[in-house]
């Protein structure tokens, strides 16, 4: 490692309020977010304005940043109702504003005193003469196309000023297509992709034949059809020395839409992998084993180290692999009685076998012993959902994840 080497922010997707706390709680130096408009995931719960108050209030007080997601390409009839929430914008005060439309960008830099811009992924910036137009627009970071490689991340890094940051997507899904280019969604479904409505279906089951003689026409379809529009999750966490080397200010991981979960064990082992690099120590196995242990797809190392025009990130088999059971999380832990407040996620059982994740470790392995319900009676199971419990536990904190 060179000494020099500059600490990337570890950046994290908080889909809503729940997942915020964990990002931040399990190690992001920043995380990214939406409200219920202008932002590219319209399916994952997002914010209000007063749970991005109480967001960016929580995330502060830890250390941690806040960036706002206004990364749409909004229509005519979108513009006002835009300038329409600048104050609101304005009052929130998120750390920085992550656009991809240069009107978007201009009515933000118009409306909302002191913004900072961050250039989304959408705007597909593959080159230092692109950053360079952006920054003289305004931009002080950008996010650059999931598409180029890490030869080509350094070569841009040499040509750009040491100021303008670069932030790069290191762990998640990809898109088959330029990021934010991709039309299927809209023609099949008629959700915009563009807009944050994506279908995914790329992810689909295809059957391709050639026109006249009816006959498979792809050499790598089955029986079971074909996957080619579908890519591999990328994992970088083996390659943290790389990344850094390739000049990254920030390492962001995908996932508003995944579980909160997924955002905990997934920041939690990158936070664990990027610390051991810079103190010098070889990555620890278990950050690998925490990567399978979230609902993902066949993971690859996206085109950081191939061109987008080879198929080695294509699946083979498109199946998720599931998640651990999330079973329950401690809100209280009395040290003296040794007992945990638990929140039920799913039905756990007296006799399981479980393991008890905690920020900064890669979680214990327990027995789940004497449980009581809320006003203290024995019970054997946790049943109902979102039940409220009791477990003896040797040691516990606030926000530990109890896992199958």
């Amino acid at each position: 490692m060179n000494k020099n080497s500059k600490r990337p922010e570890l950046l994290s997707p908080a889909g809503n309020p729940e997942k915020l706390r964990y990002a931040v709680n399990y190690g992001a130096d920043a995380v990214y977010c939406a409200l219920e408009r202008f932002g590219m995931r319209a399916s994952a719960g997002n914010f209000k304005p007063e749970e991005l108050k109480s967001g960016i209030e929580y995330a502060h007080s830890r250390g941690a940043k806040v960036y706002l997601t206004l990364n749409t390409m909004p229509r005519e009839h979108e513009l006002e109702a835009l300038r329409e929430m600048c104050p609101t914008l304005s009052e929130l005060a998120p750390d920085a504003y992550i656009i991809s439309d240069p009107g978007v960008l201009d009515i933000v830099k118009e409306n909302v005193e002191n913004a900072i811009i961050h250039l989304s992924t959408q705007a597909t910036t593959v080159n230092s003469a692109a950053i360079k137009f952006w920054s003289r627009a305004g931009v002080s970071r950008v996010v650059l196309a999931r598409e180029l490689s890490l030869a080509e991340i350094k070569e841009i890094r040499a040509n750009i000023p040491p100021e303008t940051e670069l932030e790069c997507f290191v762990h998640g899904a990809m898109c088959v297509s330029y990021s934010g280019r991709c039309l299927l969604s809209n023609y099949y479904t008629g959700r915009n992709a563009n807009s944050g409505a994506c279908a995914q279906p790329c992810r689909w089951k295809y059957v391709l034949k050639e026109d006249k003689r009816g006959e498979t026409a792809y050499t790598e379809q089955d029986e079971h059809g074909t996957y080619i529009f579908s890519s591999r999750d990328m994992r970088m966490i083996e390659h943290i020395g790389d990344l850094v080397d390739a000049g990254i200010d920030s390492f962001k991981l995908e996932g508003r839409m995944k579980s909160a979960y997924y955002t905990a064990a997934i920041t939690n082992a990158y936070r664990i992998a990027i610390d051991d690099y810079f103190a010098g120590k070889p990555l620890d196995e278990r950050c690998i084993v925490e990567t399978d242990s979230v609902s993902h797809r066949e993971y690859g190392t996206g085109y950081f180290y191939s061109s987008p025009d080879i198929d080695a990130n294509i699946v083979i088999q498109n199946e998720y692999i599931a998640d651990r059971p999330f079973l329950a999380t401690v809100t209280e832990f009395n040290p003296e009685t040794k007992l945990a407040k638990c929140y039920q996620r799913n039905k756990m059982c007296a006799g399981q076998k479980a393991n008890l994740l905690s920020p900064g470790t890669f979680g214990k392995d327990f027995v789940i012993g004497e449980m009581f319900d809320i006003e203290m009676n024995p019970i054997d199971s946790t049943p109902h959902a979102g039940m409220e419990f009791y477990l003896k536990l040797e040691n516990a904190s606030s926000g530990d994840i109890i896992r199958g």
